[in-house]
């Protein structure tokens, strides 16, 4: 999750850091619209978009396991490191909790504002003595009471809401909000939000100015709104306090390289999918296994006998060392007298034997059933577009009555990580261990199971 995680916000970040370079100061205004949603739909997407090799390599999964190693200990490191994700995971929740409750509260501060509905020019008005400054949300235009009459109702500022409701800006802003509340460690939503304000409020000026009311006069108009101090969130007020933007953009003209900035967005989506998106096989494996040759890598490893796990993974039969034998030596019957010296130092004593008597904990089946489990529900197609090896740690934590509390898999490969956990959940799922105890008593154990899965390409098999 994490990589998908920094790769969401580089790719965002990047994106909204061209804008800003490039497009912002522009009169490219509703390209720019597309622009902001169209990074935001990207950077949010194409890590989950997967792009076909043409010419992929065939190659074969091997997976083994390493010795197993079992310690009795009230709480592993990495378990306690797990314990420290799941601390993250909660103040992830509590923040994300936090956005949403904001969220609906300033929905709902909208929507409960009283006042005398009307519809003016095919629009919906609401007109109320709570409102101090315009602003539209979502199909309503909502003005102060004291333009309650038609004839009242500043031409000017009703075409600039207008536009805000016709053009469906406000869907454009509850989008952000809807990411902020999931992704709010992602800095730069909060840059598309101000960018996409602004981008909103030059799109309503410029309908304004398109129906020939005079440029100074519009400012002054606007001018004699900023006093209020009044915010709605979720809306778009009449008095967006970035006013000296908005003036430099009601009179500026595009430069001669607006239309290759552009041009310049396509290329950079190219380069950013090259990067980003997922590579998947165009042509299917097949799911015959041949015989392999076991790398020195692993050949040592202790794994379990297992007939049939599943297409393309090949469990090596667990091998036993040989006693080498040696042929007898003559030995002297008569043992040669060999005096000590004076300052020979005495070697300590052995240590005690521990107090405690432990037993650790057995897998139904033993260790063999539980590889052989582990074997047999292990998903190798989700590990793509990898050769050599790949290798994890299973750490799994044990409480007193047999039953696996917490599973954490750490290596260098975030996929075959999460398959590790989940295959090793799924094994010992509903199935209790024989607990552990300690001078008779029941005890937490930890234990930790090395994986290791070889990559073989066709080239390298003949």
């Amino acid at each position: 999750m994490i990589p998908i995680i920094v790769k969401i916000i580089l790719c965002s970040s990047f994106l909204i850091g061209f804008y800003f370079l490039f497009l912002e100061k522009e009169r490219t205004l509703r390209f720019n619209r597309f622009f902001l949603l169209t990074a935001l739909f990207f950077s949010y997407s194409i890590r989950f978009i997967g792009i076909p090799e043409i010419f992929p390599a065939k190659t074969s999964k091997i997976l083994v396991f390493g010795e197993t190693s079992q310690t009795v200990i009230s709480a592993s490191p990495k378990l306690l490191e797990a314990n420290f994700i799941n601390y993250w995971l909660l103040f992830y929740a509590v923040v994300s909790v936090f956005f949403l409750v904001k969220f609906i509260y300033s929905f709902i501060k909208i929507k409960r504002i009283q006042g005398e509905k009307l519809l003016f020019k095919n629009q919906n008005i609401l007109l109320s003595e709570k409102i101090e400054v315009p602003f539209s949300f979502l199909n309503t235009i909502f003005l102060p009471l004291k333009q309650s009459k038609n004839s009242e109702i500043e031409e000017q500022i009703f075409l600039h809401e207008k536009c805000h409701v016709v053009e469906k800006h406000s869907f454009d802003l509850l989008l952000l909000e809807f990411l902020k509340i999931f992704s709010w460690f992602n800095p730069a939503l909060f840059l598309y939000k101000k960018a996409m304000i602004a981008n909103h409020e030059f799109l309503a000026d410029e309908y304004v100015l398109k129906h020939n009311f005079n440029i100074r006069d519009y400012q002054k108009l606007i001018l004699s709104e900023i006093r209020s101090l009044e915010k709605f969130e979720l809306s778009h007020q009449f008095n967006f306090n970035n006013t000296k933007k908005r003036f430099i953009m009601m009179t500026t003209k595009n430069s001669p390289t607006a239309g290759l900035k552009k041009l310049a967005f396509l290329p950079v989506l190219a380069i950013l999918a090259l990067f980003f998106t997922k590579k998947i096989n165009a042509q299917t494996t097949t799911n015959k296994v041949s015989e392999q040759k076991v790398s020195p890598e692993i050949k040592d490893i202790a794994i379990p006998e297992v007939k049939s796990i599943i297409p393309e993974v090949k469990i090596f039969e667990e091998k036993t060392s040989k006693i080498e034998e040696f042929p007898p030596v003559k030995m002297d019957t008569i043992r040669k007298k060999v005096s000590a010296p004076d300052n020979a130092t005495v070697p300590p004593p052995p240590p005690p034997p521990s107090e405690f008597e432990q037993v650790l904990p057995q897998f139904p089946g033993g260790l063999n059933a539980l590889r052989q489990a582990i074997g047999q529900t292990f998903d190798t197609s989700v590990i793509k577009n990898i050769e050599g090896l790949l290798k994890t740690t299973v750490f799994l934590s044990i409480d007193e009555k047999g039953k696996v509390t917490n599973v954490v898999a750490e290596g260098d490969n975030f996929a075959f990580n999460r398959e590790a956990e989940r295959a090793t959940k799924f094994a010992t799922n509903g199935k209790l261990f024989i607990p552990a105890t300690e001078d008779g008593v029941p005890v937490k154990t930890a234990m930790k199971l090395p994986i290791t899965m070889k990559f073989e390409s066709a080239a390298s098999m003949k």
